[in-house]
């Protein structure tokens, strides 16, 4: 009985969390720690308060933190670059287009399916697209003047710059720890009306999960905009598959941080060390199954939203609304407009990847 079962866990362990690269968690961590206790301790006015002004930064710091496995056409840390400064700029249109949801709504699409053309293209480039507009969309949720816009950039920018100085100074004394993950293969052009059909369907996935969301109310809608653009594929059977995986992932990992924090009573020590292993895992896993990397970032953002002073219950159910949102509009979409290959051409779908 016991062989068995340790052949069973072997398997899951494989499909699921494999490749693991330890080295992309030592190098990306240690930056989200130390920029909340500075915030903290500095008292920085960088949002609503110091402890939500420094979870702003810590939040840009884990996402550009993935750019540490690739590049940008050799330039070994361009990505990361790439990514803090799309990633500020979009803070910054995020929170005043907020303020006017047309607008909003017309740059968000138009956004994704940028996004969109890229992933067909080059999978590093659409990496910190990608960056770009799910900063876009998350500052949406925040409209304010723009002072206030400004100083949210600002923080963004801080974090993304501490996360890029911290990965490199560790790469130097680690060289073994500081190369790229291996690429993918290199797309096939795409055929013209792939391309079209694809940056027009994620473009009307955007700005319907986003105009639902905000009609709903939703406290994280922009959880639904997000889901629609990621789970989107060019084939419908892989947007289901992508959808599911991301469900279930959301679900999890939703659900477990929650219910840690619940246990915990949003005690700071363990918030912190809670978010260190959960990032950790995100950034090890990255190139795992798509619904353990999604546990693990959606396990991250919640604690950092409890460290920002979010209320955790009102977040966690809201965020799974959204996410199921998100995913029913792309498979809906996919449905309607789904893309068919030419008789005797199979088109290899790339639209994906690490987060």
């Amino acid at each position: 009985m016991r062989k068995p079962l340790e052949q069973r866990l072997r398997v899951w362990v494989q499909n699921h969390a494999s490749p693991f690269h330890w080295r992309e968690a030592g190098l990306c961590v240690p930056a989200l720690p130390l920029i909340l206790i500075t915030g903290i301790l500095l008292h920085l006015p960088l949002y609503a308060a110091a402890a939500a002004g420094a979870a702003f930064a810590a939040g840009a710091a884990f996402a550009v933190g993935f750019g540490a496995a690739r590049d940008l056409r050799g330039w070994r840390w361009a990505a990361m670059g790439g990514a803090t400064a799309s990633v500020a700029l979009a803070t910054f249109v995020g929170c005043t287009l907020g303020q006017w949801p047309p607008a909003l709504i017309a740059v968000a699409a138009l956004a994704a399916a940028g996004c969109a053309a890229f992933a067909l293209f080059d999978e590093d480039f659409w990496w910190v697209t990608l960056q770009a507009v799910i900063a876009l969309l998350i500052a949406s949720y925040y409209p304010s003047p723009i002072p206030a816009a400004l100083a949210r950039a600002g923080a963004v920018l801080a974090g993304g710059v501490t996360q890029m100085v911290v990965i490199v100074l560790l790469a130097h004394l680690f060289p073994a720890a500081g190369g790229r993950l291996p690429r993918g293969p290199a797309p096939a052009r795409p055929e013209r009306r792939v391309l079209i059909g694809h940056v027009l369907r994620a473009a009307v996935c955007v700005a319907a999960a986003l105009t639902a969301a905000q009609a709903l109310r939703l406290s994280n809608g922009y959880w639904a905009p997000m889901t629609a653009m990621l789970v989107l594929k060019p084939g419908l059977s892989d947007t289901q598959v992508r959808g599911l995986s991301r469900l279930v992932g959301t679900l999890i990992g939703c659900l477990a941080a929650s219910a840690f924090v619940i246990a915990i009573h949003e005690a700071r020590p363990g918030l912190f060390a809670a978010l260190a292993v959960t990032a950790g895992l995100a950034y090890a896993l990255q190139k795992a199954h798509y619904a353990t990397l999604t546990c693990m970032i959606t396990a991250t953002v919640v604690l950092l939203l409890t460290l920002g002073g979010g209320n955790v219950v009102i977040s966690a159910e809201h965020r799974l609304i959204a996410t199921v949102l998100g995913g029913v509009i792309a498979l809906v979409i996919a449905r309607i407009a789904p893309h068919r290959p030419l008789a005797g051409k199979a088109q290899e779908d790339r639209v994906g990847g690490a987060a």
